[in-house]
């Protein structure tokens, strides 16, 4: 690990977001948020109604989204321009855009549970950014000598991460209480999705060319169970009550349900054209962007079928989840 070599100056906000309502979610309501990488914009979208409420602008290409939900902030990840956006959820405008000047191609986000440390990564440096939430200012750099650093996913505690590298088809795991750096697991070509079980027990990494799926160990970090999942498996989420695991495959056009104990399919559901981001935020429901379609489908992890499809942009992809509080 190196400590920040990187520096960070704030990109004067140009625009508000182009509102497609007078509206925000409102202080007191949840809200699903949805990165259009091809409108430059974050949407954010009733998830009890499912109508967009309002857009706001961001950088070029967002990809990925984390929110802080007490403080009712987001951070998205501008893959396009090298910046990222922090978004008053409220308002909603971007209050600044931090620019990572040594860096190019931000991607996986996350914020910590104490919402005062956001993790991204640095893809075209091989590195894990650890910025300060209050003003971006980079705290800790770990490089990960990995090709193609692209998504992270935090453990429950937040005492580790995970970051999957596509290039080099692996995972690493960085002991953020350490400060070390685990050496990489090999998973399988093109090792991109990661999610952390809630009991933070495993991680599920998605390899996109192998059309297979990597059970790891959280704590030695081994692989211990691979799943075939043909279609170019692209992410993956693991619903809070630990009973469902979904991974989208764009390919294949649908998302793969498992019961996650057994690792066992239970099914795999039709969605839209080039399903992408996938997100579990509550035991009983998920979503899947639909990146060739623009739209976000809803399914009931209970009956485990799509039961609504939403209008979402263009090219949907990483999404974030914010409780009422």
């Amino acid at each position: 690990m190196s400590r920040a070599p990187f520096t960070l100056t704030i990109v004067a906000v140009l625009m508000a977001g182009a509102a497609l309502a007078l509206y925000g979610p409102g202080p007191d309501a949840p809200a699903l948020l949805v990165a259009n990488k091809n409108g430059a914009s974050l949407y954010l979208v009733n998830p009890a109604s499912g109508q967009v409420t309002d857009s706001v602008s961001t950088g070029a290409g967002p990809h990925e989204v984390a929110a802080a939900p007490s403080t009712r902030r987001a951070f998205v990840a501008n893959y396009g321009d090298g910046t990222i956006s922090v978004i008053d959820i409220d308002g909603p405008s971007e209050t600044a855009r931090w620019r990572l000047e040594a860096t190019q191609r931000p991607h996986g986000i996350a914020v910590g549970p104490d919402e005062e440390r956001v993790y991204v990564t640095a893809e075209d440096r091989q590195a894990v950014l650890e910025l300060r939430a209050a003003s971006g200012t980079v705290l800790r750099t770990f490089e990960t000598g990995q090709d193609v650093t692209h998504m992270l996913a935090l453990a429950p505690n937040a005492s580790s991460l995970f970051a999957t590298s596509i290039g080099s088809g692996t995972a690493t795991k960085i002991d953020l209480e350490q400060g070390q750096m685990g050496a990489p697991t090999a998973t399988g070509d093109g090792a991109e999705g990661v999610a952390v079980s809630p009991d933070g027990e495993e991680v599920w990494v998605t390899n996109r060319a192998d059309d297979t799926v990597s059970i790891l160990d959280a704590t030695s970090a081994s692989v211990v169970d691979s799943l075939s999942v043909p279609g170019f498996p692209i992410r993956a989420d693991v619903s809070p009550d630990g009973r469902h695991a979904l991974v989208s495959a764009p390919r294949a056009g649908d998302v793969a349900v498992y019961n996650a104990d057994q690792r066992r399919l239970m099914t795999r559901l039709d969605v839209g054209q080039k399903p992408i981001g996938v997100l579990a935020p509550t035991d009983d429901r998920a979503y899947v962007a639909n990146a060739g379609s623009g739209t976000v489908s809803v399914i009931d992890l209970n009956a485990r079928a799509v039961v609504d499809t939403l209008s979402a942009g263009r090219g949907p992809d990483g999404m974030a989840y914010v409780p009422a509080p």
